[in-house]
């Protein structure tokens, strides 16, 4: 079982790929982790262009940021423009999109939903998706896991480390139950930003991610950067 790698998937980065000896597995909870812009949900939106090109279908489901700066900067990474560029170029961005979209048989399906939505109303969403347009859903990409509400327990927001528990909990059987790549992102601790080194202490919500999670990815990024 551990030398058949048929059912992993590429993330599209070669280093990361090395490091997870050869990809992402369907079922699996992966969680980008990093400090307030950090590029957690950029990381998030390269790895559905990156599926896309594989041929996978991928739906991005945004808690946070609007559909136009998401679609935006996706429209970036498939047309070679700076995303200030995309407004001032609109009639060859959608060229270049399109003809993206003809080169790889993938898609990618932009979706907001509100801040405290639960993995019920993620998978009413993909159901309805899927009935709607006839694809099947292969990857799903959540930013981010902080801003999602439990649908089992009923806990205060103060409590963290118990919502998150059950919230990854959740995500994790959801992906496993729809045999989805999945992958999303958590917000770092205060603690982490003096930090050159990452443990599990200074993700925000405490260590209930990381036992649940099947990949944590730290993003580090300094002051230079």
């Amino acid at each position: 079982v551990l030398k058949n790698r048929d059912n992993m998937v590429s993330t599209g980065w070669k280093d990361i790929d090395h490091k997870l000896y050869g990809g992402f597995n369907r079922g699996e909870l992966t969680i980008f982790c990093g400090q307030s812009g950090a590029g957690k949900s950029l990381f998030l939106q390269n790895l559905a262009i990156n599926w896309a090109v594989l041929g996978l279908n991928v739906v991005y489901i945004t808690l946070e940021l609007s559909e136009n700066l998401c679609a935006m900067r996706l429209d970036a990474m498939t047309s070679g423009y700076e995303t200030r560029d995309i407004l001032k170029n609109t009639e060859d961005v959608a060229m270049r999109v399109k003809s993206f979209q003809k080169k790889h048989k993938g898609t990618v399906r932009l979706k907001y939903m509100p801040s405290g939505s639960t993995t019920n109303d993620i998978r009413a969403y993909i159901k309805e998706y899927e009935i709607q347009s006839g694809i099947k859903v292969d990857g799903i990409l959540v930013d981010y896991l902080d801003l999602c509400s439990p649908v089992s327990v009923k806990v205060s927001p103060s409590d963290q480390f118990i919502k998150d528990k059950y919230v990854s909990e959740e995500l994790r059987n959801m992906a496993a139950e729809l045999n989805v790549l999945f992958s999303t992102a958590s917000q770092l601790n205060r603690t982490s930003y003096e930090e050159i080194e990452f443990d599990p202490s200074h993700i925000a919500g405490g260590i209930s991610k990381v036992n649940t999670a099947d990949n944590v990815i730290g993003i580090f990024t300094t002051a230079a950067m």
